[in-house]
């Protein structure tokens, strides 16, 4: 099988970008940024996350429905597919499925059970929101110290097995730590109850969102490329 995926040097995106928003935390007066950087919804973190899924689902769309026949398992077609329907919800539900496009009311029966009166399911139940995200980040942890590992072992996983297009490739190790690395001041908080300062009094989470987006479209992107090269020969 031809040895090709997608660059490394995409990780440096993922990084500039959280980069740029503690440099504008850091410098823009606290007015400015919270109103457009940082805002809930319609701050530029949160309106960048669907923007860096959307390669993602364009890829994962072309697999499913040119290349699909070329992975070589059943798991492995679902997973390609479930990770593709993951990217268009988390996409969806960012943007409240429009509503923060195109601005409509809330309908009271949904605003009834949603605690930010949104068009969305993210906002309904944890299971829809926290512990999804969790099992990504942790997906994507455990992806890139896996990949460290087999590097140090000098071991590889076949590309004919489940698990070579369940895991991340190698160049989204890095990217993958990222988006736990930028959960730490949320956990510090969380488990010492220390407060950093600026510039790392952001809201994390957005900023892990919109890493793991990132991350997702590399994935997807990785897939093709790769599915690509096998077919190739």
């Amino acid at each position: 099988m031809t040895d090709r995926d997608v660059s490394p040097h995409w990780f440096w995106l993922a990084l500039g970008l959280v980069i740029a928003q503690l440099a504008a935390r850091y410098f823009l007066p606290n007015d400015l940024y919270s109103q457009h950087v940082g805002a809930a919804e319609t701050g530029l973190v949160e309106l960048l996350t669907p923007v860096a899924l959307a390669p993602g689902i364009v890829f994962g769309g072309l697999i499913l429905l040119r290349l699909h026949r070329h992975l070589p398992t059943l798991n492995s077609r679902i997973w390609i597919g479930l990770v593709t329907l993951g990217a268009l919800y988390m996409a969806g539900e960012e943007l409240s499925w429009g509503q923060w496009l195109f601005y409509w009311d809330t309908p009271e029966q949904w605003a009834a059970i949603n605690d930010q009166n949104e068009t969305n399911l993210h906002n309904t139940s944890a299971w829809l929101d926290q512990k999804p995200r969790l099992l990504l980040e942790l997906w994507a942890l455990i992806g890139a110290i896996r990949i460290w590992v087999l590097d140090a072992r000098g071991r590889q996983t076949d590309p004919g097995t489940t698990a070579y297009w369940f895991w991340p490739s190698r160049p989204l190790a890095w990217t993958g730590l990222l988006s736990a690395v930028v959960m730490l001041p949320e956990r510090v908080k969380d488990w010492w109850g220390i407060r950093l300062s600026s510039p790392f009094d952001i809201r994390v989470t957005e900023t892990q969102e919109l890493v793991l987006g990132l991350f997702i479209s590399l994935f997807l992107a990785s897939a093709w490329v790769r599915i690509k090269a096998a077919r190739a020969g």
